[in-house]
């Protein structure tokens, strides 16, 4: 297996939704991102990013051009299965540019997205090629999609182990590492105790946190490019 993570954009980001009973104003670097993995021939991606320069200057985001980055990691023209961990803008929003692409999500993210999607994004779900999770489902005998709902009503997570080592892709149940090596809950959820739930079990059970706005992330792992890094 190979892994992947892409930064696609980086902004700032109060402490306070970071983690939970922060007191300070101050704010953080954050990055946005999304995970590639290469596996048994297939192409995984978990979540999708976004493009749209309004919501970007909304947010305060910097987008950044991957065109030539991407290619460095192979074809995502020809991506095979993508597992969406909740419905939130910038993980969602560009599935509309994977039409064959098998999407793994959860019921309840999947109702959200129906209701209050762009059409595009309607449209995409819409196809048949769609499964939709109630609790959890394996993938290939290796990826294990678990609903959570902390951060979001249907937010999911994904585990996987390579070469004795346990890893989860955490959704938005960690915004940084540190929510799970530190045990310390989002401060942007929708319900605080399944969050909470999730990270003592996967403190307790030794899953090493592979989360979407850590900066730290781009620092630790092998440099491909400015804004990809390789995990495995």
């Amino acid at each position: 297996m190979q892994l992947y993570a892409v930064k696609f954009g980086e902004s700032s980001l109060q402490t306070k939704y970071i983690y939970k009973d922060a007191v300070s104003d101050d704010s953080t670097s954050i990055a946005w991102s999304y995970y590639v993995a290469r596996f048994n021939t297939k192409t995984i991606l978990f979540d999708v990013g976004f493009r749209d320069p309004m919501i970007a200057r909304d947010w305060g985001i910097k987008l950044f051009n991957l065109d030539d980055e991407i290619h460095q990691i192979g074809d995502l023209n020809q991506v095979d299965v993508i597992f969406i961990t909740h419905s939130h803008f910038d993980h969602i929003d560009n599935i509309d540019l994977f039409p064959n692409a098998q999407i793994i999500i959860s019921y309840a993210e999947y109702g959200h997205a129906m209701s209050n999607g762009s059409p595009a994004i309607k449209s995409r779900l819409g196809k048949d090629n769609v499964i939709k999770v109630e609790d959890e489902l394996i993938y290939e005998d290796t990826f294990l999609f678990k609903v959570v709902g902390g951060h979001s009503v249907g937010s999911s997570v994904v585990y996987f182990e390579h070469n004795e080592q346990k890893y989860v892709i955490t959704g938005d149940e960690c915004y940084t590492r540190d929510n799970l090596t530190q045990q310390i809950p989002i401060g942007i959820y929708s319900d605080t105790r399944k969050n909470e739930t999730f990270i003592h079990n996967a403190y307790r059970d030794g899953w090493i946190p592979l989360p979407y706005h850590d900066t730290s992330l781009f620092q630790t792992y092998k440099r491909i490019s400015n804004h990809i890094v390789q995990i495995l």
